[in-house]
């Protein structure tokens, strides 16, 4: 993916443009919402703030997106909506197998 986007958008200039969220707990301690990757969980997940206007997000529409990417089977097991032509639908049996027809 990295190799597709880089000379489309240039990667660092998106990752200074919408950053990893963080959020202050305690005596001024910064934490980054995210989740490194590792070979026992074979994903990672990062939330991105798609709207720095907002300081304080706590809606949806405040812009915080979460983005996990890894191995198929450790994604779609945490899926519960697929959006199919804009329209979230339920991530049921069905819509699972067809998923993983399609990866396989």
């Amino acid at each position: 993916m990295i190799k597709f986007v880089e000379p489309i958008v240039g990667l660092d200039k998106e990752r200074h443009r919408y950053p990893t969220f963080s959020y202050t707990v305690g005596d001024n301690k910064q934490i980054e919402a995210l989740i490194p990757f590792s070979s026992e969980i074979k994903f990672n997940m990062f939330v991105r703030d798609m709207n720095n206007k907002e300081v304080n997000p706590k809606t949806k529409k405040d812009g915080l997106c979460i983005f996990m990417k890894g191995a198929p089977e450790r994604i779609l097991n945490r899926c519960s909506k697929i959006l199919i032509n804009g329209e979230e639908r339920p991530f049921d049996d069905q819509a699972r197998k067809d998923v993983n027809d399609a990866n396989d």
